[in-house]
């Protein structure tokens, strides 16, 4: 069973506003168009996890138009601790039937639901634990781990790098896959950034 965290906690410092809340497309914010890409892959059958953070109940309001069964949202109340702390409180308590588990980000909007489709696929064959998608030479987001990870990053202290160390110390079980989908290096921290991209109207 393959899980997924959505991670929405920041304060959106770069962006110089909440940026989970701004509008996106066909009257979705950008953290409601990042999450349906996820409910939109069926292959996902475990908990679909929100980790939400600054402005917690302004965030959770964009949640309860959906009804999927797999949707969980979790408040982490040490946000400012970094992406660590909200890893963390999304992974916690996993149910033991997860064999797997996304990190994905709520400012990735252009991720394609089949890019999350492609990812379990390769990870199915059993291979690699842990699978990082590249486009063009960048690396970017959703990284699916393995639950056998679990415990480590548990553990891990709350420094900054997100899942860098992790990845280092375990080089050799990581395939660095190459994808089709821009998306998945996008991620729109800047206000030039959401301007861009931003695709009113579709």
């Amino acid at each position: 069973m393959i899980a997924a965290v959505l991670l929405a906690a920041g304060e959106g410092r770069r962006m110089k506003r909440l940026k989970q809340t701004l509008p996106w497309e066909n009257e979705l914010t950008l953290v409601q168009a990042s999450l349906e890409n996820i409910l939109t892959c069926r292959e996902i059958e475990g908990p679909i996890r929100v980790v939400i953070g600054a402005k917690a109940e302004q965030v959770r309001e964009n949640f309860k138009k959906y009804s999927d069964p797999r949707l969980e949202i979790r408040r982490n109340r040490e946000y400012k601790k970094g992406m660590i702390s909200s890893i963390k409180t999304g992974l916690a308590s996993l149910p033991g039937e997860v064999n797997g588990f996304f990190i994905a980000l709520s400012d990735q909007p252009l991720i394609s639901s089949g890019t999350y489709t492609e990812l379990i696929r390769i990870f199915r064959e059993g291979e690699h634990k842990i699978i990082v998608p590249v486009y063009q030479e960048k690396r970017g987001h959703p990284v699916l781990l393995s639950s056998g990870f679990l415990a480590e990053i548990l553990e891990m202290p709350d420094s900054p790098g997100g899942l860098r160390p992790l990845l280092k110390r375990h080089q050799d079980q990581v395939l660095w896959k190459n994808v089709k989908d821009p998306g998945v290096t996008i991620d729109l921290d800047y206000p030039e950034d959401y301007f861009h991209y931003r695709r009113e109207g579709k």
